[in-house]
């Protein structure tokens, strides 16, 4: 009986600790969801995302800000705005982290990293 418990004790200590590591600890990220985000909110929040090709990059119909779409885990389109310029390559790659928040119906872009 002693035995059982010397092994069994180590290793839910190690399923706990693996868990904690997977959800939390890990680098590892798939698509984010525009439905985590407040509408009503201001926050700036961090999301992952995938760049919609077909619809490219523009400007908006003022002039003074760049549009371009991406896509979320649940195939939600969302037009991006943003008055900085776009970092080199952002059509090509895989992911992008998007900072920034959801304003009438566009995310309002503060920061993207290219992942």
């Amino acid at each position: 009986m002693a035995k059982i418990q010397k092994i069994i004790l180590p290793l839910l200590v190690g399923i706990t600790l693996l868990t904690v590591y997977i959800f939390y600890f890990s680098s590892a990220r798939g698509l984010g969801s525009f439905k985590d985000y407040d509408p009503y909110s201001h926050a700036q929040k961090e999301i992952v995302v995938k760049f919609v090709n077909e619809k490219g990059i523009h400007k908006t119909d003022d002039g003074q800000k760049i549009l371009f779409y991406v896509e979320d885990r649940h195939g939600t389109q969302m037009p991006i705005q943003t008055e900085k310029p776009l970092p080199g390559g952002i059509s090509n790659s895989k992911t992008l982290t998007l900072t920034g928040h959801i304003c009438g119906g566009s995310y309002e872009l503060v920061e993207v990293d290219i992942d």
